[in-house]
């Protein structure tokens, strides 16, 4: 499954959350990340990095099959729940770095930046980035 990232977040969107974030043409994901497992499971991956601060921001989209769609959800269970993104979502905060991951049809979307202190600052993003799976 290959998703262009400028479908994912179009650049309109990127720049109303924040005009000083640009996508880079590629990133190799941090092992043991939401983005690392969905590159294991043959997804989307993108990075954009503001370009003053250099925080960045990944989101991941996968399909990984029944079993492991069913343990990704289970695990973000823990975080808290979300109404309005996909058909269950949750965000967390871990290490300074916020997660908001929504569950839609067979589809998993992940967002993890320092950027997002709470679900509302991701969930922009994320809606764009279900929406890029229909």
């Amino acid at each position: 499954m290959s998703i262009p990232c400028g479908t994912v977040v179009d650049a309109q969107t990127m720049y109303d959350f924040n005009p000083n974030f640009g996508l880079l043409s590629s990133f190799e994901p941090a092992s043991n990340t939401l983005s690392a497992q969905a590159v294991q499971d043959k997804g989307t991956v993108c990075r954009w990095m503001n370009q003053t601060s250099r925080i960045t921001i990944d989101i991941a989209i996968s399909s990984p099959g029944p079993t492991a769609f069913a343990a990704a959800k289970d695990a973000a269970k823990a975080g808290s729940a979300v109404s309005g993104i996909g058909d269950a979502a949750y965000f967390s905060v871990s290490g300074g770095v916020g997660t908001l991951q929504a569950f839609s049809g067979k589809f998993w979307v992940s967002a993890a930046s320092p950027a997002f202190a709470s679900s509302a600052d991701a969930a922009t993003l994320v809606k764009s980035a279900v929406a890029s799976t229909n």
